[in-house]
């Protein structure tokens, strides 16, 4: 039998939580436009709402927060916070766009985020430039980082289970070590200028729809030298843009529509590899000549019709779910209020887009 109290009961919370992420939103909109010096960190704790305000909100936010809450950070510079619980921290986004409303909330240092000897699951940081490294130190279950910028890695030194990077720009690499299993990573729409590797075979590892670079500066040959695993490369670009000769993908990898960019040895001769093209880099995107990045480019392919991935829609970032920098926010819609006696009715649509 439905209980349709609980329901109800369960509907007014989930409204509560949206109201609640909106005052968050008003205030750290507030907050910024009153200049640098009122940056601030909105937490929200249950029914509760706390502002806290300056460089050091974040810090201050996570010390009062428990597992389960949100902290939603304004635009400006915070210090890190070594992260411990299992939170979901909403910024302004990573690049300033006017087209796109969003400003640049930064993390001014190397982000560490695990606990010694437990595990924990359900950590979500989106809109945020990283200013460092992005370290998971410990085991990790349930994470999603989306939307978000590293200046150097994203580094994995424990197994971790259910992890997605997505519509996120890396400019370095993305690793993990020889003795580490990922059950479920899955690296999508994003944009990672070095190498991805260093994890166990027993992995699985999926990388869709993603342009990645390989770059290394070290001067050695790498074409005999496996440090990566047998990840699934699926409807992404493989972009050699260093001097060497040398293998992007691991023994034994998957290959299925991709875009390997001639110039250098970058897919494996035992790998398995289906409907991919090889590419001049001056062919491939309808925005620029190379694979550099800067913050207009929709890595717009010049011929879509011919590099379909394998779901149909443009291989690399502009596929798939699509290159959209632009953090999530909720929202209210279609607000109206009735009055019966000495009750307000209020009826509205709300969600998060």
């Amino acid at each position: 039998m439905i209980n349709n109290g609980n329901q109800q009961n369960r509907n007014n919370s989930i409204m509560k939580k949206l109201f609640l992420s909106i005052i968050a939103l008003c205030c750290m909109s507030a907050a910024g436009a009153q200049g640098t010096d009122e940056i601030s960190a909105i937490l929200q704790h249950g029914e509760e709402v706390s502002v806290f305000k300056g460089s050091t909100g974040l810090k201050e936010a996570y010390a009062a927060a428990a597992d389960g809450d949100i902290i939603t950070l304004s635009q400006g510079t915070f210090e890190p916070v070594n992260i411990e619980k299992a939170l979901t921290i909403y910024g302004a986004g990573f690049e300033d766009n006017e087209d796109t409303h969003t400003a640049i909330t930064a993390i001014n240092g190397h982000l560490r985020v695990g606990k010694a000897d437990t595990i924990i699951s359900g950590f979500h940081i989106e809109g945020v430039r990283i200013i460092g490294t992005l370290a998971f130190v410990k085991k990790m279950k349930n994470v999603k980082v989306q939307r978000c910028e590293t200046t150097e890695n994203i580094t994995f030194a424990e197994d971790v289970e259910n992890v997605v990077v997505k519509q996120s720009r890396v400019r370095g690499g993305l690793s993990g070590a020889t003795s580490l299993v990922a059950s479920g990573l899955l690296i999508s729409n994003c944009y990672v200028w070095g190498e991805i590797n260093y994890f166990n075979d027993n992995s699985s590892v999926n990388i869709d729809h993603t342009f990645v670079g390989t770059q290394i500066n070290r001067d050695y040959d790498y074409h005999n030298y496996n440090m990566y695993a047998q990840f699934v490369w699926t409807n992404s670009i493989i972009y050699n843009n260093g001097p060497y000769y040398r293998m992007a993908t691991g023994n034994y990898a998957t290959v299925k529509n991709c875009i390997v960019v001639t110039g250098g040895g970058t897919v494996r001769d035992n790998n398995i590899i289906e409907n991919c093209y090889y590419v001049d880099p001056a062919d491939v995107f309808a925005d620029a000549e190379d694979g550099l990045y800067t913050e207009s480019r929709t890595f717009q392919l010049k011929d879509e019709a011919t590099y379909q991935g394998t779901d149909g829609t443009p291989i690399g970032p502009s596929g798939g779910a699509g290159w959209n920098k632009v953090p999530s926010k909720p929202y209210v819609a279609n607000l109206s209020a009735t009055v019966s006696g000495t009750s307000l009715g209020v009826t509205y649509e709300a969600g998060v887009k």
